[in-house]
This record gives structure tokens, sequence and C-alpha cells, in this order.
């Protein structure tokens, strides 16, 4: 089997840009304790403001399956909700309540990108490989593994696009982070991002602009659109780049700006501890009693307590599994 980085030292940057992304969505490592903190205070925000979101008779009227009762037992689990769905379906579920109050705040907003965005299809996914892997006997992805790849959306979206938080740079961004924590090759993952960038399917940066109303189901359809894509992806019959895979990089890093001329660009945990730096510590305080008070209204009594001894302890809230973490946000008979 072909390296794809063999593959493309003779290409433009254009290509380089899009192999520079999969390595980083891929091997890069999170080691920054400031980051993760950071990752876990805009997780906390963004479930409390969710779970706010889901007592709106607006929002939860579009939470459901894509066909009228086709439920997926075993599937993935949309937080607040009894529902079981498809990762791409739930991941759209689950991003429309995150996405519908993250205009708010630090912790879920930045001008490189949201927090929430990536959260829908993360949480997804993660939970569908969780009950997945906990069947076939194998460990489970933690919440640290979530935290980690959202860190790594907000960095794709913030360094191609510093000044912007356009739909289609969080859609490359998820498509890249969720197929790499798919187990995808750097071949599959490069070949999911330009599906991603090429997709016509959310309208252009003018558009959102007029669409204001409906820019929660459009950044939500895009989160679905990314699982979608990471899933075509890893479907392939090969992890390596053919002539005409190579063609449609050329043309997605174009779509992200890169030029021949340019330089590769590095990625990091800048963003996340941009955000950091701009937060003082008492909202931190002020964050958590928030998130109580949203569990508390939401869930009965029994069940709040639970889920905020969840949350108390950061140790105990990075090595819990995915898989139980959603769980205990199940609501039996809840839409």
């Amino acid at each position: 089997m072909l390296d794809p980085a063999l593959e493309i030292e003779d290409q433009t940057n254009t290509v380089s840009l899009a192999v520079a992304l999969a390595e980083y969505a891929a091997r890069f490592t999170i080691d920054n304790p400031g980051a993760m903190e950071t990752a876990r205070h805009c997780l906390i925000d963004a479930l409390g403001g969710g779970f706010d979101a889901l007592r709106e008779p607006e929002c939860a009227a579009h939470l459901a399956p894509l066909v009228p009762g086709a439920m997926m037992p075993g599937g993935s689990r949309v937080p607040g909700t009894s529902l079981e769905l498809d990762p791409a379906q739930a991941a759209f579920c689950t991003a429309l309540m995150l996405c519908r109050s993250a205009s708010h705040g630090h912790w879920q907003t930045l001008s490189s990108g949201r927090a929430a965005d990536s959260l829908g299809a993360l949480l997804a996914v993660s939970d569908y490989q969780g009950r997945k892997a906990i069947m076939e006997g194998k460990p489970p992805p933690k919440v640290r593994d979530v935290l980690t790849a959202m860190i790594k959306t907000l960095e794709i979206q913030g360094v191609l696009g510093p000044d912007q938080a356009t739909i289609r740079l969080a859609r490359v961004a998820v498509t890249t982070v969720v197929t790499a924590r798919l187990g995808g090759a750097l071949g599959q993952i490069v070949t999911a991002l330009s599906y991603a960038c090429i997709d016509g399917g959310l309208p252009t940066e003018a558009e959102e602009q007029q669409e204001i109303g409906r820019r929660d189901w459009a950044r939500a359809d895009a989160m679905s659109r990314a699982v979608r894509h990471a899933c075509q992806a890893m479907t392939a019959a090969c992890s390596y780049l053919t002539p005409l895979d190579l063609k449609a990089v050329d043309l997605a890093g174009k779509l992200l700006g890169a030029k021949p001329w340019a330089p590769k660009k590095s990625f990091g945990t800048a963003i996340i501890d941009e955000l950091a730096d701009t937060c003082a510590p008492r909202e931190a305080g002020q964050l958590t009693a928030k998130f109580h008070t949203s569990v508390d209204r939401y869930f009965p009594g029994r069940q709040a307590e639970r889920i905020k001894s969840l949350f108390a302890t950061p140790e105990r809230l990075d090595d819990l599994p995915v898989n139980e973490l959603l769980a205990a946000l199940v609501i039996n008979g809840a839409r």
C-alpha cells in the first residue's frame, strides 16, 4: 500500500495543506492541561445550554429520526432524550440542541469557530464507537478523547479562517477529525476532507448572512454531513490517493484558501489557548453553577444528582467512557 505522504511530495501546497490537516487530526498529541481544562468547560457549557434548548418546543420538534419511527437500537444516543439513531442523524439532533444556545459567552463562541459545533458529531460518533466496543470486548473511547477531538476541530477552523466562523470550515474540520477518530488512514482522512470541501449542500458565506433564522439548522446539518463524509471515506477500497483523488484534494485545498507558494500551515493548540486567555477563572465557577441549574431544571432529582456527580471532578469526567456519559443523560420516554 502506498503512503499518501510520499505521493504528494511533488504536489502544490494546496494538496500539502490537506495532508497537513490529516496528519494533525490523526497523529498530533494534545499534552496541554490548560487546553483540556478549557475544552472541559466548553463541553459543560454546551450541554447546559443544550438542556435549556430542549425545553423549547421549536427545538424539540426537530429532534427525531430522519425517517419517522426509524430508530436504531444500540446506535448513538441524543442527550436529554430517549432517541437512539444512526450516528449521522444523531449528530444532527445533538448539534441542533447544542448550537441552539451557542451564540453567547466566551466558552461556546470563538471568532475562529464554535466549540458547540463539533460536539454534536463527536459525541454521536464516540457513543456509537463505545457501545460497539463494549459488545466486542474492547475499551471504549473516553470523554478525554472527545475533548481532544474538539480541541483539534477548533484549531483547524482557527488556522484556516482566523477571522471567520463559517459553516464550511466547521464541516471540513469535523469531517477531518471524525475520520481520524474512526481509525481512517491518512489517505482516507484526506479523501473525506475533500468531500467536505466540495460538498455543495450548504449556503455560501453571502447566503449565510441572509439565512440567520436557519443557521442553527444549517450548522447541525453540516455536522451530520461531516459524519456521512467520514463514513463514506472509510468504506473506500483503498487508503491511498489515486491521481483522481489528488485532483479533488487540490481543488479542496484551493477552496480552503491555500496558494502554491504559501508555506505549510502548522497546527497545535493555539485556538483553545486563546479562548482560555479570554476567560477569567471566576467564569468557570459561574459556568458550573449555570450547568447545575440547567440539569436540575431538566432532569428528575435523582438523575440530576447523578449527572452532577459525573462532572464533579476533572479526573472522573475525563476517564469516563463516553457511552456511560450518554447513558446517564438519557430520559426514558422523552423525545
